[in-house]
């Protein structure tokens, strides 16, 4: 199974860089190579999860269905199929696969640990454990074993592992240089990786380059290969609505909650009406992110604190809740972005001594990060905190 195989080494790059949040000589874009539509691509991904059924292995793919897709409900099974077996190496790696597409951390992490000791590859348990200590906030103890890991074996999977790593701690130049490096590195047709590692650096440099312009072209290009990516959409949408392009950012916005269960979509789309003088539609598709929000909170807590924590401060217009939810996601990653969070809602919600103490202990977070809060009010604006003080209205550069 060709795809399984190329999408396994895929799966352990993307799970770092999402959890992760200066000017580069690298090359913004590549020249787009020529690959599998991504309908058919998508179309081939799904008959493969049909031919597998329930077999191990099938997790992984369902993985990426919900990676690309916001398909919550692929989320689901490949979690309920994860936990069910665990007796070999093999289902326990599959496991903390699982276990980490929902943050599940250090459950993920128990489970590498016990594969290990029922024999799994030295390889494949270091990447798998590399990718969950960046994406909690461990970057540095992993970088020297990655280094060592592209001098071995040069190619796309440590190029890209060790250029989210070096991501995580600030080294965005050598981050994008070996990016780019890893896109040459790539000997597929699939469409998949070419946007995944497309999307990332526009990730980085959105919120951690502050270079809105660079961000945008690296989003275009991501969706150049898989134009129904929901996370590139959303994120173009935003730098669209920052520059007050609102026609442009709502057109993409209707397309992702026409064919996914994206609650932030959804969220942004209701500030823009509102912002529009559509006030029933934005107030009503603002209450229905909500629901959409706390129906994955119920089911995996983790994976969205950190969203719902966005969420409520802004358009949900509740800091307690926000505080309370940011909270939990900093005490599973200790990421700048966690840290960023956590400061702002302690801020907005009053928690002035939980924020000033938090600032003490993650002193560059809150520099080293720019997160994008969305208000209703379009008198507030988007909201960004680069720093502990007053918000500074819209970014240079979710």
């Amino acid at each position: 199974m060709k795809m399984l195989r190329v999408l396994k080494v895929f799966f352990a790059v993307a799970l770092a860089a999402t959890a992760c949040c200066a000017k580069s000589r690298s090359n913004v874009v590549n020249s787009t190579i020529n690959t599998t539509s991504s309908a058919i691509a998508i179309a081939n991904l799904d008959q493969q999860i049909r031919q597998a059924g329930n077999e191990a292995g099938v997790e992984e793919l369902l993985l990426v269905r919900s990676r690309f897709l916001g398909d919550y409900e692929a989320l689901d099974r490949a979690s309920a199929l994860g936990e069910g077996r665990y007796a070999t190496s093999r289902e326990l790696l599959l496991r903390a696969r699982t276990r980490s597409a929902v943050h599940r951390f250090a459950d993920a992490l128990a489970d590498v640990e016990a594969a290990e000791r029922t024999g799994a590859k030295p390889d494949e348990i270091a990447a798998l454990r590399a990718s969950i200590l960046v994406a909690t906030g461990r970057a540095t103890e992993v970088i020297p074993q990655l280094e060592a890991n592209l001098v071995r074996h040069p190619g796309f999977a440590s190029r890209s592992a060790l250029a989210v790593a070096y991501a995580a701690v600030g080294r965005i130049d050598d981050a994008d240089r070996l990016y780019a490096e890893a896109l040459s590195s790539l000997d597929t047709t699939l469409p998949f990786p070419y946007a995944w590692i497309y999307f990332a650096r526009g990730l980085m440099w959105s919120e951690q380059g502050g270079d809105q312009a660079r961000a945008e072209v690296l989003y275009e290009q991501a969706l150049k290969y898989v134009p129904e990516f929901v996370t590139a959409n959303i994120h173009l949408a935003e730098i669209e609505a920052l520059r007050g392009d609102n026609e442009s950012a709502v057109e993409l916005l209707e397309k992702v909650v026409q064919s996914s269960h994206e609650p932030e979509a959804r969220a942004l789309l209701g500030v823009l009406h509102l912002r529009t003088g559509d006030s029933q539609r934005g107030s009503r598709e603002i209450a229905e992110a909500q629901t959409s929000y706390e129906l994955l909170l119920t089911r995996d807590p983790m994976a969205f604190a950190d969203h719902g924590a966005e969420f409520y401060l802004g358009p949900g217009a509740d800091p307690e809740r926000a505080w309370v939810l940011a909270q939990q996601n900093l005490a599973n990653r200790q990421t700048p972005r966690a840290a960023a969070l956590a400061i702002k809602a302690a801020e907005a919600s009053g928690h002035y001594s939980d924020a000033c103490a938090l600032l003490r202990k993650y002193p560059d977070s809150v520099k080293s990060v720019q997160l994008q809060i969305w208000s209703p009010d379009p008198k507030i604006g988007p909201s960004v905190r680069p720093s502990g003080g007053e918000p500074s209205g819209p970014p240079s550069k979710l």
